[in-house]
């Protein structure tokens, strides 16, 4: 993930931009990637806590911006962990598909 960081909206990998059947699922493969990768900042007392996702309300309110920053690899910002191709893989399709709460 070394191309991470970058400020454009290009993708930084080859993330499809298409929803998957099965499409993922919030609670088993979504949630747990937003708990380890987003939330430290994304939560009350975070520093990025107006943008609050320990809920999926707080999630699907931002699956617009999340999206766009996800897949140009801005979010988590470079010198946090990133995500693995997989969860950002994973994150994409899930936000593509309409960020179902299922």
């Amino acid at each position: 993930l070394a191309a991470c960081g970058g400020g454009s909206d290009v993708p930084c990998l080859n993330v499809s931009q298409t929803c998957p059947d099965p499409k993922p699922s919030f609670a088993s493969d979504v949630r747990p990637i937003i708990n380890a990768r987003c939330v430290s900042c994304h939560s009350p007392g975070g520093q990025e806590a107006v943008r609050d996702y320990t809920t999926y309300a707080g999630v699907f309110a931002q699956r617009q911006p999340m999206l766009t920053q996800v897949y140009s690899c801005r979010m988590p910002p470079a010198g946090n962990a990133q995500p693995t191709t997989q969860e950002r893989q994973t994150l994409v399709a899930w936000l593509v598909c309409g960020a179902p709460n299922n």
